[in-house]
């Protein structure tokens, strides 16, 4: 039996460390969502990195590790990170996985010319057109051809795969840089905030209705609830920011009124509703289409006289 040490911090996630092959830990702990790290000679729970730790799963693991014998100890630090940290920290492990994608893209294609290399020197001796002599007298030519076409074929799915390298890097690029647009940072924030208050009701239903493993519950959602605040804080400061600058935050019920023109997605579209968290614009059918104000870019007012407003939007049509 082993000593295995079950541990949560927000920088490294769940681990599960001092495992030795065929002790019968890993079945266990694959149950309750952890997986076997090749990297780190270690088991851990995917996603689980500047998150909170699962802590019912957690202590369900670790007791039934120890009804099969073995010597677990647990230690959860639930501190969240603060959002400079954590950003810099992901833009660092995106960038690592960048440079493996691109120093695949080059090793794929290596390997491609190799293998093309491969195929034409296994036919390059044989006269072209000599035609394949049938039953026995044919069979190394046949044998011959058919590993030179499948090394040319294995050859054209390293390229066609090498090829696809860049626009992975560039994907990841542009996903990147899309979170920290930010309209996509106020939806965020939004559903952030909604994940507190459904934790706030899970909590008081725990005080009402309590269960066997209140107090791991209990613990788990509190550990959610500081990640979120703390996640929700440093997104605000990102928004605060770009309403300072000027690129978020101009457009609201405030100024924008019926009929006028807004610029949503690329497109100029009319308004026909105005409200609180969201403006209804028309679709020339019987509905409209609501969007939230963080989605607007532009706007053509004919109640405010603008005319730098109106400059910017016509440069940006």
């Amino acid at each position: 039996m082993s000593d295995i040490e079950i541990t949560h911090t927000h920088e490294d996630g769940t681990l599960a460390t001092g495992t030795d092959k065929g002790d019968g830990a890993g079945p266990i702990l694959k149950r309750y969502g952890f997986r076997w790290g090749y990297s780190i000679e270690a088991y851990y729970v995917r996603d689980s990195r500047d998150r909170a730790a699962r802590r019912v799963a957690i202590n369900a693991a670790a007791e039934e590790l120890r009804t099969d014998g073995h010597t677990v100890t647990v230690e959860i630090n639930d501190t969240p990170r603060d959002n400079a940290t954590v950003r810099a920290d992901k833009h660092e492990r995106l960038e690592d996985r960048r440079t493996g994608l691109a120093a695949k893209g080059q090793r794929l294609a290596a390997e491609s010319a190799a293998l093309h290399a491969r195929s034409d020197a296994m036919v390059e001796h044989l006269p072209l057109g000599q035609p394949v002599a049938p039953g026995r007298k044919g069979r190394a030519h046949r044998n011959l051809l058919e590993r030179s076409v499948d090394s040319a074929i294995k050859g054209a799915l390293a390229a066609g795969e090498a090829e696809r390298m860049p626009a992975r890097i560039v994907a990841s690029r542009r996903a990147e840089a899309r979170a920290e647009r930010p309209d996509v940072v106020a939806r965020r924030v939004a559903k952030m905030e909604a994940d507190v208050r459904r934790l706030d009701r899970r909590m008081a239903s725990l005080t009402l209705y309590p269960a066997a493993n209140s107090d791991a519950l209990r613990e788990q959602y509190e550990g959610e609830r500081a990640t979120l605040l703390e996640r929700i804080k440093g997104d605000q400061e990102l928004l605060d920011q770009a309403k300072a600058e000027g690129r978020f935050g101009q457009y609201s019920r405030d100024n924008v009124h019926k009929h006028d023109l807004v610029r949503i997605r690329g497109q100029w579209r009319t308004v026909a509703r105005a409200n609180a968290k969201t403006v209804a614009v028309t679709t020339g059918y019987s509905w409209t289409d609501n969007y939230g104000w963080e989605e607007v870019k532009g706007l053509r007012c004919g109640h405010v006289e603008d005319t730098e407003q109106a400059a910017a939007d016509t440069a940006t049509d």
